[in-house]
C-alpha cells in the first residue's frame, strides 16, 4: 500500500511539469518497468533486514562426545557485602578490586583449568537463583558468569546454607561425581546454617568445597554517591556505618562438613589446585555439547544492503 500510494503521489508531481510522452521516453512512468524494479528491491531490503534482526540459525551442527570428569555447581555470593574494594588486586582503573570482581576471576580461571567439567551456577543473597544449568559450554557459562551482579539479588542478607541446599536438590541429577564450590566472603546473616546444609548436600552425593573472598581487616559497603558526589556506605539501624569482614570460619566449617576443603581467594594457584581436585582421572563420555548452528543473519544483512543499493542505481 506505501508503494502504490507513494508511486501514484510521485506521478502527479511529475505530470505537473512534463507531459506523460516525455515521462515514458525517460522511463519515469508509473508503469515503467524501472519504477517497479525499484520499488520490488526496496521492498526486498525491508524484508531482508527484518529477517536478520530476528538472527535466523541454521540446523544444529550436530553433537561432539567428549569426556566429562565431574559437574560442578558454583554458588556465588551477590549480596551487597560483595562490593567492599578489599579482594586484592586492582581494578582496571586506579581504585582497588571488590570481592565480586575477584570472585569472578578465580571461577573463570577454575573453569579454564578444568577443561573437562560440567559447570553450573548459582548466584545467592538472601535467597538463591540458579542462573545456569551445568554446561560443557564453558563460553556460554562465563557470559552468565559475567553478568551476574548485586542487581540480581532479590532478597537483601546472605543464606550460603540456602544456596548449598539449591545446589543440591534443584538440578538434575546425573551419573557423574558432583560437587559445589560456595565463593562467597562467609557473611551468613541468616537460613540454614551452612554446615549443617553442607552435611544434606555430601549426604546428597556432593562434595562441598569454599572459596573465601575479601580480608578479615574488612571494609565499608558502597551505596553510590549523595547530593554532592561524595561517597555513602552502607549503615546500620542505629546510624553506624557497617563493616563488613571475611568470615573464614564459617566457609571452613561448611567445607569439612561437606567433604570438601577451603580455599582463600589470593593465595597464588588456588584455583589451580582446586580445578586438579576437580577433575578426577577418570572421565565417561558425553553428547551433550552441540557444536552450534551457523547464524545466518549476517548474510541476510549483506543481502538487503545489496539490494537497497540496487534500488538507488536502478
Amino acid at each position: 500500500m506505501a508503494f502504490v500510494y507513494s508511486a501514484r503521489k510521485m506521478g502527479r508531481e511529475r505530470l505537473a511539469f512534463s507531459s506523460p510522452v516525455m515521462m515514458a521516453r525517460l522511463g519515469l512512468g508509473k508503469g515503467s518497468r524501472r519504477f517497479a524494479a525499484g520499488a520490488f528491491l526496496i521492498a526486498a531490503s525491508a524484508v531482508l533486514a527484518v529477517t536478520a534482526l530476528a538472527r535466523p540459525l541454521g540446523p544444529p551442527a550436530g553433537a561432539e562426545e567428549v569426556p566429562v570428569s565431574m559437574d560442578v555447581i558454583v554458588a556465588l555470593d551477590i549480596s551487597d557485602s560483595m562490593l567492599v574494594p578489599d579482594g586484592g588486586g586492582r581494578l582496571s582503573g586506579n581504585g582497588a578490586a571488590d570481592r565480586l570482581s575477584v570472585a569472578k576471576a578465580f571461577i573463570k580461571k577454575l573453569v579454564s583449568d578444568a577443561p573437562g567439567d560440567r559447570f553450573g551456577l548459582v548466584l545467592f543473597s538472601g535467597d538463591s537463583i540458579i542462573n545456569c544449568p551445568p554446561t560443557l559450554d564453558h563460553a556460554t557459562y562465563l557470559d552468565f558468569l559475567s553478568d551476574a551482579d548485586v542487581t540480581k539479588q532479590d532478597l537483601p542478607g546472605t543464606a550460603i546454607g540456602d544456596a548449598l541446599i539449591t545446589a543440591a536438590t534443584k538440578f538434575k541429577k546425573s551419573d557423574l561425581p558432583r560437587a559445589v564450590v560456595v565463593v562467597s566472603d562467609g557473611e551468613n546473616t541468616y537460613g540454614p546454617d551452612p554446615a549443617g546444609a553442607a552435611k544434606e548436600a555430601a549426604s546428597a552425593g556432593l562434595k562441598v568445597y569454599a572459596v573465601g573472598v575479601g580480608t578479615s581487616a574488612g571494609g565499608r559497603i558502597p551505596e553510590g554517591v549523595d547530593f554532592f558526589g561524595q561517597p555513602k556506605y552502607k549503615r546500620d539501624r542505629f546510624g553506624q556505618v557497617v563493616v563488613s569482614r571475611m568470615r573464614e570460619g564459617a566457609l571452613k566449617a561448611a567445607a569439612s562438613a561437606g567433604g570438601g576443603r577451603y580455599f582463600y581467594s589470593r593465595d597464588a594457584g588456588a584455583a589451580g589446585r582446586l580445578a586438579r581436585e576437580l577433575s578426577p582421572k577418570t572421565a565417561r563420555k558425553s553428547k551433550e555439547k552441540f557444536v552450534g548452528a551457523e547464524e545466518y543473519g549476517p548474510w541476510f544483512a549483506l543481502a538487503s544492503a545489496l539490494a537497497l543499493m540496487a534500488a538507488m542505481v536502478i
